[in-house]
């Protein structure tokens, strides 16, 4: 049985697209996969953050009735430390 070179050369072509399509597809795949939980992370995190600054900003406008706080609120810098001079030179 006697193989027509063409044919040999468009099954190999053939083989050679068929095997980079299916790696390319397993690359999407993945990175779809990849892409899906990072944006899971980000929201989470824009999540926290703004929860974190609610609970900052309420802190703070604690600390106007409650002084008592001003110490806690400086140690995470919500809070600037007045040298007592009131801001006068």
């Amino acid at each position: 049985m006697n193989r027509d070179p063409m044919n040999v050369v468009l099954s190999a072509v053939l083989l050679i697209s068929v095997t980079v399509t299916a790696g390319l597809c397993y690359w999407f795949l993945q990175s779809s996969r990849q892409h899906q939980m990072l944006q899971s992370e980000v929201v989470r995190l824009n999540r926290n953050r703004a929860l974190l600054q609610s609970f900052g900003g309420e802190a703070v406008e604690y600390s106007r009735k409650n002084p008592a706080i001003l110490p806690v609120l400086q140690s995470f810098g919500l809070r600037h430390v007045e040298n007592g001079t009131n801001g006068k030179q």
